[in-house]
């Protein structure tokens, strides 16, 4: 029979967990100095290590001589702690066995000394499954175990044990693992049972796995047993999932508001046989991600720079409060696609309601009449500088996409040090931001005017929109005491008179 991929990979040691250093690294210092506590809790979503780690742990306080706080694997302990067979290491799912009487075995049992190692181990899987009444039974033992015991409850519901509990263990919170080490670890494996596979394949592999090391062999072992040449066209199909363009293009389409395309899009990714609800996953993630990049940036995405330069083109025409209705909307669609006999139906309905919603926002262009703008990465000098041609503040309040952007340029500003001008920033009031084409407006008052003009908080604030990669270009207008700009109040003066405003290069304005 063969052997999963997660239980032939699973980690021996310590070396060989990934994601999860700082947890290593303080279990590994307490063997080492011989410091070791009598009861754990291990806790975390599925798949990250918790489980194994514990088995590392039970091994290693037995070793005779541990490597860098980890089992040796040959001494007669760590021999005899290998076999099946061992009483020293004792494990309990917790989800079969959750009653008084279970446990009550247990407490009989840790009065029975260790047969070849120093401690005798109990390691009790999915401990929030215990009953009430079991929890009571568990927790004298819990608190005052024999010197020669340790405990090792595994959970990933945490939230659902008592304080009491809670109180009495050393917590150890496992986090998702990246999809970086996840890449990273899947291909490896790959390479060691001789397949070959596409790198985006493969990162693809590792995305679908969401933090799960266990998802991720999971969905790896499923590509492996299909085929030991990998495509990332051929992952695709195995997995049931849409590839990231294809996401793109009906995120796109909702931006854009075009409902003859979404119904065309959703139409072609059902056909080529993927899950309305995968594809319904696809595009949460993919809102998210877009979240990420506008108010985070690019940094903390795993992408292609085509994909960023994708998302970047999108984001330029939608705003975090709409992505924030997307998600929601999705959410709650979630369960009524379980359900639902006409599961794409539902779907169909949510994106189009969310059209609803941007069309009640400032009209969209279909993508196919807007031309992505450019990058800008010169002309210095007229980012950083004012602008001799004043600009009106249009309107009474800005836009949902330009109140995204000055969160953006909030979060920017603050992450990167700037502080005093993040304090400028947070202090502008909302209505005082404009969009106008690709030129990011602040208007500001006579009493803050040097504060945002200043070259080098010009550069900073520049530096932050540039971020976005959306050619946006900062330009700070003057507004007089009364709260209008220059050209406000000059138009205000000629008002009724025979004459001509023009600007500096001969256009006229009025």
């Amino acid at each position: 029979m063969k052997t999963a991929l997660y239980r032939k990979y699973r980690p021996a040691t310590f070396g060989e967990v990934i994601g999860q250093d700082v947890i290593v690294t303080t279990l590994t210092n307490q063997i080492e100095r011989g410091a070791v506590s009598h009861a754990y809790l291990f806790t975390g979503s599925r798949g990250t290590g918790k489980t194994s780690c514990a088995k590392i742990f039970a091994r290693a306080i037995n070793c005779v001589s541990p490597v860098h706080g980890s089992p040796c694997g040959k001494c007669e302990v760590c021999k005899a702690l290998s076999s099946p067979s061992n009483l020293d290491v004792v494990e309990m799912d917790a989800a079969s066995n959750n009653g008084v009487d279970k446990i009550r075995d247990l407490r009989e049992s840790v009065g029975y000394m260790p047969a070849s190692g120093r401690y005798k181990v109990y390691i009790i899987d999915e401990v929030h499954m215990l009953s009430g009444s079991a929890f009571n039974a568990l927790l004298k033992t819990l608190e005052e175990p024999p010197a020669h015991v340790v405990f090792v409850l595994c959970t990933t519901e945490v939230h659902k044990l008592p304080a009491t509990i809670l109180s009495r263990c050393m917590r150890f919170d496992f986090k998702l693992v990246s999809t970086d080490k996840l890449f990273a670890l899947i291909k490896d494996i790959f390479e060691k049972e001789g397949a070959k596979a596409d790198d985006k394949a493969l990162m693809h592999i590792a995305g679908l796995g969401e933090g799960s090391v266990r998802d991720t062999l999971s969905i790896g072992d499923r590509c492996l047993n299909a085929s030991d040449n990998l495509t990332y066209e051929l992952a695709l199909e195995i997995t049931g999932t849409g590839s990231n363009e294809e996401t793109a293009d009906l995120m796109d389409a909702v931006v854009c508001s075009d409902v003859g395309r979404i119904i065309s899009e959703v139409e072609t990714l059902a056909g080529a046989g993927k899950s309305v609800s995968q594809i319904s996953r696809d595009l949460t993630v993919y809102a998210r991600d877009l979240m990420i990049l506008m108010t985070a940036g690019g940094e903390r995405l795993t992408a292609t720079k085509e994909t960023l330069a994708r998302m970047a083109d999108i984001s330029s025409r939608t705003s975090v409060p709409f992505l924030v209705s997307f998600i929601r909307t999705l959410g709650g669609a979630d369960a009524e696609l379980r359900y639902s006999t006409s599961p794409r139906i539902v779907l169909e309905s949510a994106l189009l309601s969310l059209c609803s919603s941007v069309a009640a926002a400032p009209a969209v262009a279909p993508r196919s009449a807007i031309r992505p703008k450019p990058v800008v990465t010169a002309a210095k000098e007229e980012k950083q500088t004012i602008s001799e041609r004043p600009v009106v503040m249009t309107g009474d309040e800005p836009d949902d996409r330009t109140l995204g952007l000055l969160g953006y340029l909030r979060s920017k500003l603050r992450k990167s040090g700037n502080l005093r001008l993040f304090g400028e920033y947070s202090a502008l009031p909302d209505n005082k931001v404009r969009l106008i084409g690709n030129k990011f407006v602040v208007f500001v008052g006579s009493d803050s005017y040097l504060t945002f003009a200043e070259p080098e908080n010009m550069r900073a604030a520049q530096e932050a929109l540039d971020d976005m990669g959306a050619g946006y270009v900062l330009r700070v207008e003057k507004l007089s005491d009364n709260g209008a700009s220059v050209l406000e109040q000059i138009l205000e003066a000629v008002k009724g008179l025979e004459v001509e405003v023009v600007d500096g290069r001969g256009k006229r304005i009025k």
